[in-house]
């Protein structure tokens, strides 16, 4: 696809940046993000800030949100209550963008938002559907290493056709032509997993582009035990729903 033809009356990009629980700390990682668009000449972009929440647990996130959409026209905000994780929050965001192309990062600070104007410069070579980082370098700690680790190899085991190295990085940019066409249903942790099993699937052109995944200096990680075993079912669980595709 070329992304050069988009509608002009579109965003050339949107950002679905996933906030859940970020707070305040969501504000200098946009305020970077916006800072890094502007200086790669990005003006025609959104910003999908997903806050959904649980109600009665304090989350000030919706909040936040709310106050900047107030003072960024930019920006297009959703707010729901949960009904799933993260994979429920990407669709929610995904559903809610715009954009000629689509790009999903977290909002934590650990995926680099300059990683966002390198990549929409390899997508729009038109070369590729869908452009990822993979985690040359983590400053993530022993524990997120492990199990990322274990993780990739099992996906690998599972599904042998897969050729990209780190399922779960981000960002990951996809043009909408190739989103479009996903079948997309996952409202759990696996989510990632099922965007790049839809890629092979589709047989979609992917790239992927060393990046930093730096330490989470802003709130504790949600990769819990029950998170791995989450990861270990749905592995088991798409690998029986893709043979029967």
């Amino acid at each position: 696809m070329n992304l050069a033809t988009h509608d002009r009356h579109l965003p050339e990009l949107s950002v679905v940046v996933l906030c859940y629980k970020g707070g305040e700390t969501i504000v200098p990682f946009l305020e970077q993000m916006e800072r890094e668009l502007r200086e790669g000449s990005m003006e025609n972009y959104e910003l999908v800030l997903v806050g959904n929440y649980f109600p009665g647990i304090g989350d000030p996130t919706p909040a936040v949100i709310t106050r900047l959409a107030e003072r960024n026209t930019k920006i297009t905000p959703v707010l729901l209550e949960k009904k799933g994780m993260m994979g429920w929050d990407a669709r929610t965001g995904l559903r809610a963008a715009t954009g000629q192309a689509i790009a999903l990062i977290d909002g934590d600070g650990q995926m680099p938002s300059r990683d966002i104007v390198r990549l929409y410069r390899v997508l729009k070579s038109g070369e590729f559907d869908l452009v990822k980082t993979f985690r040359k370098t983590r400053m993530d700690g022993a524990y997120r290493k492990f199990i990322s680790g274990w993780y990739n190899r099992l996906f690998h085991l599972l599904f042998p056709g897969a050729s990209f190295r780190d399922v779960n990085a981000k960002p990951k940019l996809i043009t909408r032509v190739a989103y479009d066409k996903m079948h997309l249903s996952c409202d759990g942790w696996f989510f990632d997993g099922e965007i790049m099993l839809e890629s092979m699937r589709l047989d979609l052109n992917v790239a992927e582009v060393p990046t930093v995944f730096l330490k989470n200096e802003w709130r504790g990680s949600f990769v819990r035990v029950w998170t791995v075993l989450e990861f270990i079912r749905d592995l088991a669980r798409y690998r029986i729903k893709y043979w029967l595709q």
